[in-house]
C-alpha cells in the first residue's frame, strides 16, 4: 500500500536485510518493473502496459522520494560516504570477484527509476510528470558524480574502497561521468589490475594436480603466488571480475568508446573468470558464479548472460535504436577487431514487431597462414537485412588515422534465403560435434584427431 516494491521472490528474504525498509526490496532488484516497463516499450511499443503500470510505478517513484534516503542512513551510509570502505547493506554487484559497491548500485537505480519515469510519463503525454522526475534523476546523478569524480579518477571518496565493483564503467555507460571527464576516467579505469582468488574449489585443484601441469599453469600466469601459496587468479583484462550489472557495462563501454579489442581479451581470456573456464569444466550452459561452485551457485543460470547482449550488439553489430519505440528501428554498429587471428566473421538477428534485422559481417582476402592475419590488409564484407516496414540506421566504423576507408554500398537484388542459411549453419554445427572438432579446451575436442 505504501508504494513499495518487493524483491524478486519473498522467500528470499531479502526485503529487511538488503532493502531500504518500509516493506522495499534492495533497490535495484526492486527497480526492476519501472526500468524494464520503459525497455518493453522500445521493443513492442505497447502504450497500454504503460498506462496499465504507470500509477504503481509513480508511487514506487514517491516511494524512493521519500524513504531512500533516510533509508541509507538506517544502512549506515553517511551522507558524504566517510568511512565507507567496503561493501554495506544490498546486493550491489552480485557475485563479482571483488567488493561490491552497495552505494553506487543503490544510488544509480534510483537514478535509473526517476529516468525511466519521466520516459513512461513522456509516452503518456503526462507533462505534469515529467520536469519533477527528470528533476530527481539530475539530483542523484549530480550527487554520484560530485561524491565519486576526484583529480580525474572515479572512484569512491575513502580510498580503501578503490577496487569495488562496479568500478567506473556502469557511470560511464550511464553518462554520470560528464562529458569533459569522460576520457580521463576511462584511462584512470584502465589501472585496474587483476588478483588471486581463494576459492575452495580452486585451491583443491592446484593442490590436487600434478607437478608438471602446475609448472604449465605458473608459466601460464594462470596460477600466481598468494602469499607463500600457489593461487589461482582472475584478469581485469584476459577475463572477467565483474557480476551481474558490471559485466554489462564493462563490455559495452570498452566496445562503444573505441576500445573493442579490450572487450574482445576479456571474452576470450582463460583461467578462472572467462568462457574458457566454464567449457574446461563441460560447461554446456552459464554458470551464475564465474568461479565453480559445486554447493551453491547455479551451473544454469542467465546472470552474467549480458555478455550475450554484447556478442549480438557489438561483436556482430545489431541492436535496438536507443530512441526507437516498437523496435521500428535499429542500429546496425558492427565494431571489428583489431585482428583476424581474434574473430574473423560474425552475424546476429535482431527479432522485432516489424520483421527481423539481420547482419553478417566477414573479412575476405585474409592472408593463408594465421601468423600473417595481424598485418594483414583485408576488405570487410559487410551485409544488413531490413524488414520493409523498417527503418534501420547503418554506423560506419571509424579510424584513427582520420582518413577512414573506401566503401561501396550496393542494393541486394534478392532476397537471401534466410531458412536455408540457419539450416546449414546447423547442419555444420552438427558435423563438427560429431567430428569433435569443438574447442580446444571443451570435453569433445580429442587433440590427437585435430593436429
Amino acid at each position: 500500500d505504501n508504494g513499495a516494491y518487493a524483491g524478486p521472490s519473498h522467500w528470499l528474504a531479502l526485503n529487511d536485510y538488503a532493502g531500504i525498509g518500509n516493506g522495499s526490496g534492495e533497490t535495484v532488484w526492486a527497480s526492476a518493473p519501472i526500468v524494464m516497463t520503459a525497455r518493453h516499450m522500445q521493443h513492442y511499443g505497447d502504450l497500454r502496459l504503460l498506462e496499465e503500470s504507470f500509477e504503481n510505478h509513480k508511487k514506487w517513484f514517491n516511494f524512493l522520494h521519500y524513504h531512500f534516503d533516510k533509508g541509507l542512513k538506517a544502512k549506515d551510509y553517511a551522507d558524504d560516504l566517510k568511512g565507507y570502505v567496503k561493501e554495506g547493506s544490498g546486493l550491489g554487484d552480485w557475485l563479482t570477484f571483488r567488493g561490491r559497491d552497495t552505494w553506487l548500485t543503490h544510488q544509480s537505480f534510483y537514478m535509473a527509476t526517476a529516468r525511466s519515469l519521466a520516459y513512461i510519463a513522456t509516452k503518456l503525454g503526462k507533462e505534469d510528470e515529467i520536469a519533477p522526475a527528470l528533476q530527481l534523476a539530475t539530483s542523484v546523478k549530480n550527487r554520484i558524480s560530485d561524491l565519486y569524480l576526484h583529480h580525474g579518477t572515479f572512484l569512491p571518496p575513502e580510498g580503501g574502497a578503490a577496487q569495488l565493483s562496479p568500478g567506473p564503467e556502469m557511470s560511464l555507460y550511464s553518462r554520470v561521468v560528464p562529458g569533459q571527464e569522460r576520457c580521463t576516467v576511462l584511462q584512470g579505469y584502465f589501472r585496474r589490475k587483476g588478483h588471486t582468488w581463494p576459492g575452495s574449489d580452486e585451491n583443491r585443484f592446484v593442490q590436487e594436480m600434478s607437478k608438471a601441469t602446475l609448472n604449465e599453469m605458473i608459466e601460464s600466469g594462470e596460477v600466481t603466488k598468494r602469499g607463500d601459496k600457489w593461487s589461482m587468479g582472475w584478469s581485469q583484462w584476459h577475463g572477467f571480475n565483474e557480476g551481474i550489472f558490471a559485466v554489462r557495462y564493462a563490455l559495452k563501454t570498452l566496445s562503444d568508446n573505441g576500445f573493442h579489442n579490450l572487450a574482445l581479451s576479456k571474452a576470450n581470456g582463460f583461467g578462472v573468470g572467462t568462457f574458457e573456464y566454464m567449457l574446461s569444466h563441460n560447461a554446456t550452459t552459464h554458470w551464475e558464479s564465474w568461479w565453480r561452485s559445486e554447493d551453491l551457485y547455479s551451473h544454469n543460470h542467465p546472470m552474467l548472460g549480458a555478455t550475450a547482449e554484447w556478442m549480438v550488439s557489438a561483436v556482430a553489430g545489431v541492436a535496438l535504436h536507443p530512441t526507437t519505440t516498437g523496435g521500428k528501428e535499429v542500429l546496425f554498429w558492427p565494431r571489428f577487431p583489431n585482428s583476424a587471428s581474434t574473430i574473423n566473421y560474425a552475424g546476429a538477428t535482431q527479432g522485432t514487431r516489424r520483421g527481423d534485422f539481420s547482419i553478417a559481417w566477414r573479412f575476405e582476402g585474409l592472408p593463408e597462414e594465421g601468423k600473417d592475419y595481424d598485418s594483414a590488409v583485408v576488405k570487410i564484407h559487410i551485409r544488413l537485412f531490413v524488414p520493409p516496414d523498417g527503418r534501420a540506421v547503418f554506423r560506419l566504423p571509424e579510424y584513427s588515422n582520420g582518413k577512414g576507408v573506401g566503401s561501396t554500398i550496393k542494393y541486394a537484388t534478392r532476397l537471401p534465403d534466410i531458412e536455408k542459411v540457419k539450416t546449414s549453419s546447423f547442419e555444420e554445427c552438427q558435423r563438427r560435434r560429431t567430428a569433435k572438432e569443438g574447442f580446444d579446451y571443451n570435453w569433445e575436442y580429442v587433440r590427437e584427431e585435430n593436429t
